[in-house]
């Protein structure tokens, strides 16, 4: 087999277009038919019918022999690799266009002959969702494709919010316990590796979807009249959300649509395509924190997030009772040391929202980036305070529960905020 192997290599050609992968492909689809048909031949009676013990062994021999020559084929085939080298941008999209136009020739076809898949392949092409990148290896799909096509809007906003279940009345925990489940907290999204180095000026989308209803959840929307700088690799996107708790019961999956101004100001894709936390079938001992990263167009996108076990939904409002506050909120739990950040002074969305309005009673409500967290319900968590100039920080403690809400608190120099939590369960 080692030799077949080798001499399959030695006569790979290095097809330079993803169409004669295709091609290649399906050739091999073929070889494998014939392969297969040929090894279960031998096992029929029909096969030795008649046959003398030599005769049996010549017709044996002859059969391995074609069998050899066809896996031989198979895995050189097998062995065709795309080269990419060279590709531009105007290539790729090219590639793109035209396996979408297959796409939908073919989501065509599939409807006149009655079948209704063809809804289905019309739908991923007409959206974009088929897709060609040299770093994903060609062919991919950029966007989540588990629902009911065309019924289901790709676009559409998740409407649902937080605090769903807070008013929520539990006699006891076996009436909440089964409603229970695992979460995620998305804690960064940064451009790992950028084709066009730093500063680039960066827009889109960054959106995530789970099994509570599959639509968008939004972590960052920016216009492009708004980019964030980013400086380095090191630098994580401003998110703007959840506004509502994950739930990892099936996967959940994280979308990337970003785009960046260049130096002439025109617009380029900087990040198109979609990663998958798992959670189907997935059992957890302990909160962890994972990474996972997305090669696409001009950059590599890493999504660092917490997996948290037995999670309830904490939704957090700052009011601001005495003084004025300038520095840093984040939150963060005990078993889980990064910190989200709820808010920042010294952002331009901070600057831009904070302290707008009030609520009746003399405080000033902070406008929180971040307002949503999920907790093990098992854990602590932790808000903090830091003010800008001085550093100085204090912090305060909330025990996780299934419904209803918890204030406290919290004095910084001359700064006395009422920090909230409202409880809530995850799954509906």
């Amino acid at each position: 087999m080692a030799e077949v192997e080798a001499c399959a290599r030695a006569k790979a050609p290095k097809p330079r277009l993803w169409a004669e992968v295709q091609e290649a492909q399906a050739h091999m689809r073929v070889v494998q038919a014939k392969i297969r048909g040929l090894t279960l031949g031998m096992k029929t009676r029909e096969f030795s019918a008649g046959l003398s013990e030599e005769q049996l062994a010549a017709k044996v021999a002859k059969v391995k022999e074609e069998r050899l020559v066809l896996m031989e084929e198979y895995m050189r085939l097998n062995l065709f690799q795309p080269d990419f080298s060279g590709v531009t941008e105007a290539e790729r999209a090219a590639e793109a266009a035209r396996l979408r136009q297959e796409a939908l020739e073919e989501g065509r076809r599939l409807l006149k002959a009655g079948d209704p898949r063809g809804f289905g392949m019309e739908a991923l092409a007409r959206g974009g969702v088929i897709d060609f990148d040299p770093k994903q290896g060609g062919l991919y799909y950029n966007r989540f494709t588990a629902v009911d096509f065309p019924a289901f809007d790709l676009d559409e906003e998740s409407p649902l919010g937080p605090m769903r279940f807070t008013d929520a009345l539990y006699q006891s925990e076996r009436d909440y316990g089964r409603r229970i489940c695992h979460a995620v907290n998305i804690l960064s999204v940064k451009i790992a590796c950028s084709d066009v180095g730093f500063p680039i000026h960066v827009y889109g989308t960054v959106i995530v979807r789970d099994s509570v209803d599959s639509k968008c959840v939004y972590h960052f929307r920016r216009g492009s009249h708004h980019c964030q700088l980013i400086s380095s690799e090191d630098e994580s996107l401003i998110l703007t959300g959840p506004k509502r708790g994950l739930a990892l019961l099936d996967d959940i999956y994280v979308e990337t649509d970003l785009k960046i101004k260049d130096h002439l100001g025109q617009d380029r894709e900087l990040s198109k395509g979609m990663l998958s936390i798992r959670g189907t079938g997935r059992t957890l001992k302990e909160c962890k924190i994972e990474t996972k990263s997305l090669a696409t167009r001009l950059s590599t996108v890493d999504v660092t997030y917490a997996v948290v076990k037995d999670a309830v939904e904490a939704t957090i409002a700052v009011e601001v009772v005495q003084g004025v506050f300038h520095g840093k909120i984040t939150a963060y739990t005990i078993s889980v040391h990064d910190r989200l950040v709820l808010y920042d002074s010294s952002s331009k969305e901070a600057a831009a929202d904070a302290m707008t309005g009030g609520d009746g009673r003399g405080a000033m409500i902070l406008q929180l980036m971040r307002p949503v967290v999920s907790v093990y319900l098992k854990d602590m968590l932790v808000i903090d305070a830091q003010q800008a100039g001085d550093g100085e920080s204090r912090s305060i403690l909330f025990t996780p529960r299934a419904n209803r809400g918890d204030e406290d608190q919290l004095a910084l120099g001359g700064t006395v905020m009422r920090v909230k939590i409202f409880w809530s369960v995850i799954d509906p």
